[in-house]
């Protein structure tokens, strides 16, 4: 059943598509022939290329980094593989996932499998093609922004941001520690609840939901505030590799890199003030439900334009809605609807209100995959 599973998840690869840095068929075979216990017993599983893979190259969507192979597993994978998920091989993704255009200058671009002339966003855009085309169930991602909410909204399938902290980012790549999350996409709630190891999940009935801009009003995050300190932890880990060798990078991270941080010291308090203000406003509800992307998918020629022109006119429209659970550090949802996508978010622990709203309000898995 393994063998099979993994044959046909091979078998759906479609290189234009652009959603895989490298492949190991042989290893994923091999795996798929021994006789494996778990949750996830012989499920095929995309891995981020930002996540470490033992023998399996690593490559954080770099130049510099393009012949990394590691040596252990970053700690979401082996907990995967303990549950006997078979990794078929790592996906595209903005080089180092600072961004959200599914344009890698090093990998080529990531498309949507429903429309080829848009891409998948980003940056975890080649897990979340890979679930939309059918080739496995399960992918993993990270979000420091939006990373795993974003593409999924653009390959209308689900995508879970898990709260800062519940798997310990050892063996990732950082971006921006502050923010930096893992997470897991899917074609249905069922494969979440199943990778999550969750037998059931609660009544959404009984679920205290709060619609924004219909239920409750919420204070609009300081944007200014939050990417001085995101860009200050993103410098962080660049800045002798980048001072070093600028060249190495590709040009629309020349030019973020080189962007001010600003004010760090009145940033913290900004959001300080700003974070008090907004769990005030949503006391007394679990969960809160609002908009996600607005619009479609980028259109390749448009994120295109973006690198060569040192421009964030995609970035700027894809993050307008999903950075604010970063800085709470909350557990956030992309829920594919039959209107589009909408995000379910609530605080650390709310993972399974989350899906079983999610799973209340979403497609089935039967209209997520693009045969």
């Amino acid at each position: 059943m393994s063998l099979d599973a993994v044959k046909e998840s091979l078998d759906r690869v479609d290189p234009e598509l652009g959603a895989f840095i490298s492949l190991d068929a042989d290893a994923a075979l091999a795996q798929a022939r021994e006789d494996r216990d778990g949750r996830l017993a012989g499920v095929p599983v995309a891995v981020k290329d930002l996540v470490d893979t033992a023998g399996m190259r690593t490559t954080y969507g770099s130049a510099i980094h393009a012949d990394h192979v590691p040596q252990r597993d970053a700690t979401v994978v082996a907990r995967l593989r303990e549950q006997g998920a078979i990794v078929l091989g790592k996906t595209n993704l903005n080089e180092y996932a600072y961004g959200v255009s599914a344009f890698n200058p090093h990998y080529g671009p990531t498309l949507t499998p429903a429309d080829r002339s848009r891409t998948a966003g980003g940056s975890s855009s080649g897990s979340a093609a890979a679930v939309s085309a059918g080739v496995c169930r399960l992918a993993v991602g990270t979000d420091t922004s939006g990373s795993i909410r974003i593409p999924a909204a653009c390959c209308g399938v689900y995508g879970l941001k898990l709260a800062h902290g519940a798997i310990p980012t050892e063996g990732v790549f950082p971006l921006a520690e502050r923010y930096d999350s893992l997470g897991f996409f899917a074609a249905g709630i069922d494969d979440l609840q199943l990778v999550l190891g969750l037998d059931e999940l609660p009544d959404a009935g009984e679920v205290r939901v709060g619609r924004l801009g219909v239920d409750l009003e919420v204070p609009t995050l300081p944007e200014d505030a939050h990417w001085s300190l995101f860009r200050e932890q993103v410098w962080t880990v660049h800045r002798e590799q980048f001072e070093r060798d600028p060249a190495a990078y590709g040009r629309d991270l020349r030019w973020k890199l080189g962007l001010p941080i600003g004010d760090v010291a009145a940033a913290r308090q900004a959001l300080d003030a700003w974070r008090a203000r907004y769990l005030e406003a949503v006391a007394g509800f679990d969960v809160l439900v609002g908009p996600l992307l607005d619009g479609a998918a980028p259109t390749l020629e448009a994120a295109r334009a973006d690198y060569d022109r040192d421009e964030f006119l995609v970035g700027e429209r894809l993050l307008r809605h999903t950075p604010v659970y970063n800085e709470l550090g909350w557990a956030a949802l992309a829920v594919p609807t039959e209107d589009g996508a909408v995000q379910v978010a609530g605080p650390p622990g709310s993972e399974p209100q989350l899906l079983a709203l999610g799973q209340a309000l979403g497609l089935t898995s039967a209209d997520t995959v693009v045969a």
